[in-house]
């Protein structure tokens, strides 16, 4: 049999769990509000780059690029882009990772790290597509945190008159802390 003195503790270990579970509504979704979103496309083409044949097998090479472009945001914003790139690829499919920098008319800029994946088409032309956090920012982007999900598609392949014009989708959530 429960006595009343078992039923006031289930009742108050209840209400503290409770209390624990408002809270923590609360606090995700004043994180949540605290979060921004932001979309972009940008337009990019490879400055240099280097095909190192890896050895192991026919097909496999290490692809290391830097790329140019410049990025359009939604609010109407077009910053600059730079990407460090190298890509692993056999016989057409693999990965990458990059960082990259958007600089901004202001001097403002925020970088990030991409990973993803790559594949080259039956017409020679890549898609890629992965996710990126965005780690660092100067200016009005300093102490900026978030992640970035983003698609590829390149309108022509490497050579020494197209330097493989690309352009990418981007969407991002991302917090600044508050302002001092």
């Amino acid at each position: 049999m429960i006595t009343l003195k078992q039923i006031r503790e289930k009742v108050a270990v209840l209400s503290f769990i409770g209390i624990l579970f408002i809270a923590a509504c609360l606090l995700g979704s004043a994180i949540q509000a605290g979060a921004e979103t932001m979309k972009w496309r940008f337009s990019t083409y490879i400055v240099s780059a280097e095909a190192l044949p890896v050895g192991d097998e026919e097909g496999h090479f290490l692809i290391l690029n830097m790329r140019r472009g410049l990025g359009f945001f939604e609010n109407g914003e077009v910053p600059t882009y730079t990407a460090w790139v190298t890509v692993d690829i056999i016989k057409g499919k693999g990965s990458l990772q990059a960082y990259v920098l958007f600089t901004f008319e202001d001097g403002s800029s925020f970088a990030g790290r991409p990973q993803g994946s790559w594949e080259v088409g039956p017409k020679g032309l890549g898609t890629g597509k992965g996710t990126s956090e965005i780690f660092k920012g100067k200016g009005r982007f300093e102490g900026i945190k978030g992640n970035s999900s983003w698609s590829c598609t390149e309108v022509t392949p490497y050579s020494k008159e197209t330097k493989s014009d690309a352009y990418c989708d981007v969407s991002a959530t991302y917090t600044l802390p508050p302002k001092k």
